[in-house]
């Protein structure tokens, strides 16, 4: 796990930088002397069969001599270099074009500061090379990338040395004659919560990973040990090559198990079985009993790497929270400004939101945590948790321990009538929602008038303000909104509060 994130944001360039290397991007190749006068060349390293490990650092951060510290790197090194099962090697770049080479080993005579001897107890290569950390376009330290011997890239982050060892797990790795795998499978949704029906599309990547080129493979796909689909896929695919395999798609609407398989390689047996099967679950969502859910999250140490969204079933996106800068595709990585972005949270706090249901029908949670490793367990008990409104002590959905993101389904039966809101006699009625042009307002007091109406956007800035016109009913008020940004906006009058949502053609 990464060690002090919120110091990570360590920045190399402003915006005008180029975007860091993206995961699964073929990893460019270089070659360096390490310190002890050995030249390291990636490449020669990967057609070795080893998985690379690749930190970038300056020796003047902070978090980096921190997780230099806790020795999972070189712990990892230890099980699974040279002197252990041999499957990886591990480079520690030092990349800042601004120290010098007495850096490394501690302040004396070094032109920055250095908080102790990097040389030290380590034992695999270190380079003094800023080339390296320009050809990643490295923007933060550290960054560290698992390169798999098919020269596609990962970052990690700071992870245990069995973390990194879980995520070397992940790349495909050549053994025997005839042998073929499962990558970078997708199983046609993001949720395993079933809500209603549901099409899959599934696929992945075939990968050969035998030295005699693959010419053809089986392959089937299974719902309930039903055959579904078989494809006999044929081609050539020298060791390493990739082919895109793409199932028929599949109505679901039960809970079940998908089964995609490799029967065949090369016309025979797969020397390797042990990437030739996926096995997927799929369950019943819950449901809740009104058009109001209850969303509690407990953060952990580090709140602002959190961001959440809730979706209708079109994909829609109703209500979010969280930091901004995260977004829904957050993971991997601590985005710029993440700290002090809009909506971030703090730490270890409680938050409470009321997620309003427009109908009954289906909607799912969706989370990103920025440093891909969840809010539970390992930097405080963070968790997220999803109720009833009449019953706030029993979850329906509870979760916390993932990695970059979690994706969570449930339903609102179709006859169940809309809550009151918390105070019947402070109402805002919106129309429509979401609203283009013109945003309607009309609110419902019992017992005084309101002197205005505030509309603030997802910032918590202010947006706008009026006065309200008196109604057959209580009182109202037409907004333009056509030059609005898209977005979620706050509308509140008196003590009332509804959230609505501005499209754009």
């Amino acid at each position: 796990m990464r060690f002090f994130p919120t110091l990570f944001v360590l920045l190399l360039a402003v915006a005008q930088a180029p975007a860091q290397l993206p995961d699964g991007a073929v990893a460019p190749d270089f070659t360096a002397t390490d310190l002890n006068g050995q030249s390291q060349n990636l490449y020669d390293l990967l057609d070795s069969g080893k998985v690379v490990v690749l930190e970038v650092f300056a020796t003047w951060c902070a978090p980096c001599w921190a997780y230099h510290n806790s020795h999972a790197v070189q712990d990892f090194f230890a099980e699974h270099g040279p002197a252990g099962d041999d499957a990886a090697r591990v480079l520690l770049v030092e990349s800042d074009p601004g120290t010098n080479l007495n850096c490394l080993y501690g302040n004396q005579g070094c032109n920055s500061f250095s908080p102790g001897n990097w040389v030290q107890g380590t034992d695999f290569p270190i380079i003094n090379n800023d080339a390296i950390g320009n050809l990643y376009a490295v923007q933060y330290y550290p960054t560290l990338y698992v390169i798999c011997p098919n020269r596609k890239a990962y970052e990690i982050g700071q992870l245990s040395d069995e973390g990194i060892w879980q995520a070397a797990q992940h790349c495909p790795v050549a053994a025997g004659t005839n042998n073929a795998g499962i990558f970078d499978y997708h199983k046609g949704t993001d949720l395993s919560e079933l809500c209603g029906a549901h099409t899959l599309e599934p696929g992945f990547t075939l990968i050969n990973l035998g030295s005699a080129p693959l010419s053809s493979a089986l392959l089937e796909l299974r719902w309930n040990n039903s055959l579904t689909d078989t494809l006999q896929w044929s081609g050539y695919l020298p060791l390493y090559g990739e082919a895109p395999i793409a199932f028929e798609p599949l109505e679901i609407s039960a809970p079940g198990q998908l089964k995609t398989t490799i029967l065949q390689v090369n016309g025979g047996t797969d020397d390797d079985l042990s990437n030739n099967i996926r096995v997927d679950q799929f369950t019943s969502a819950p449901m809740f009993n009104s058009q109001q859910a209850l969303l509690k999250i407990r953060t952990d140490q580090y709140g602002a790497e959190l961001y959440w969204e809730l979706r209708d079933e079109n994909g829609g996106v109703l209500d979010r929270g969280g930091n901004l800068a995260v977004g829904p595709d957050g993971g991997g990585q601590f985005p710029t400004g993440a700290p002090t972005s809009p909506g971030a949270y703090g730490n270890n706090v409680l938050i409470r939101d009321t997620l309003q249901l427009p109908a009954g029908g289906c909607y799912s949670l969706h989370l990103s945590d920025a440093y891909g490793d969840g809010i539970c367990c390992n930097y405080g008990f963070g968790y997220y948790r999803l109720y009833n409104m009449d019953n706030p002590g029993l979850p329906l959905i509870t979760g916390g321990e993932f990695g970059a993101q979690d994706h969570r389904g449930f339903g609102v039966p179709t006859t169940v009538q809309a809550s009151d809101p918390p105070h019947a006699a402070d109402r805002i009625i919106l129309y429509p929602n979401p609203a283009r042009e013109i945003l309607y307002l009309a609110v419902e007091l019992a017992t005084r008038r309101p002197e205005s109406v505030h509309i603030y956007n997802s910032y918590g800035q202010l947006q706008y303000t009026g006065p309200l016109e008196p109604s057959a009913d209580g009182w109202q008020a037409a907004i333009p909104v056509h030059d609005w940004p898209a977005g979620l906006y706050i509308v509140r009058a008196g003590d009332a509060v509804r959230k609505i949502q501005i499209h754009k053609e």
